[in-house]
C-alpha cells in the first residue's frame, strides 16, 4: 500500500526581502484571480454578441422577426434594424418558403472582445452565411446586470 501524497507550502524565512517579494507575488496572484473573472466574464459577453449577431442577419435575411432580440437591443438601435429589414424586404424578391431550397444556416466564427471600459465592450465576429462570410461589429453596454447591444456594424 501507498500513503495518500499530501502537497504542503514551502516555508518561507521571515526576512524583510522576502516579506517584499511575498507582498509582490500576493499582489500579482491578486491580479491573475481579477484577470481569471474578467475572462469569464468576456466569455459570456463573446457568446452574448455572437447570438445578437447572427440573430441580426437573421432578422436582415427575413428568417427571424426583430421583436424576438427587442430585449438585448437598445429601442434607437431597433428600430434602425426594423428599418433595414423592412429596406431589405422591399429590395430583395419574395419567395415561398419551399422555393428558397436548402435552409439558410448561418454559423458564427471566434468572437473577438474588447474591453473599452468595464461596463462597455466591443466584439467583432466573423459569420458564415450561405454564399459568404460577413463581419459584424457589435457594440454592448452593461445596463443594470444585463448586456445590450447599442450599436451594430456589418460588412
Amino acid at each position: 500500500m501507498t500513503a495518500p501524497l499530501v502537497l504542503s507550502r514551502p516555508r518561507v524565512a521571515s526576512t524583510p526581502l522576502r516579506s517584499g517579494l511575498q507582498n509582490h507575488v500576493a499582489s500579482t496572484s491578486g491580479a491573475r484571480q481579477s484577470t481569471t473573472a474578467e475572462d469569464g466574464d468576456d466569455s459570456r459577453i463573446a457568446a452574448t454578441a455572437t447570438s445578437l449577431a447572427v440573430a441580426c442577419l437573421e432578422i436582415f435575411a427575413g428568417i427571424r422577426r426583430s421583436d424576438s432580440i427587442s430585449r438585448w437591443v437598445d429601442r434607437a438601435l431597433l428600430e434602425k434594424i426594423d428599418q433595414r429589414a423592412q429596406l431589405r424586404a422591399e429590395v430583395a424578391p419574395s419567395k415561398p418558403v419551399g422555393e428558397l431550397g436548402t435552409p439558410r444556416t448561418l454559423q458564427a466564427g471566434n468572437a473577438r472582445v474588447c474591453r473599452v471600459t468595464g461596463a462597455i465592450a466591443e466584439v467583432t465576429v466573423v459569420v458564415r452565411t450561405q454564399n459568404r462570410f460577413r463581419a459584424v461589429a457589435v457594440r454592448l453596454e452593461l445596463l443594470t446586470t444585463r448586456w445590450t447591444m447599442t450599436a451594430l456594424q456589418t460588412m
